[in-house]
């Protein structure tokens, strides 16, 4: 029988604009925890709302996206 760890508390608001992505892939080998790539590259957020680990992957692959593609906003 396993025990369901908590859910970790959002720090984050993550955002991708499909239309500015280049399909690099940098953001999901960085935070595959957050994003990931559909059928044609483009970026598909996971994790909407990480928490603190994932958050930072994801300021990492924001800061890494060739196209400026990803936003990181702190939660609401």
């Amino acid at each position: 029988m396993s025990e369901e760890q908590p859910r970790e508390r959002p720090v984050a608001r993550v955002e991708a604009d499909t239309s500015r992505c280049v399909s690099s892939g940098q953001c999901a080998v960085t935070a595959p925890l957050v994003f990931d790539q559909d059928e044609a590259g483009q970026v598909v957020v996971l994790a909407a709302e990480p928490g603190a680990r994932a958050a930072e992957l994801a300021r990492q692959a924001a800061a890494m996206c060739p196209a400026s593609a990803i936003q990181v906003h702190p939660a609401r």
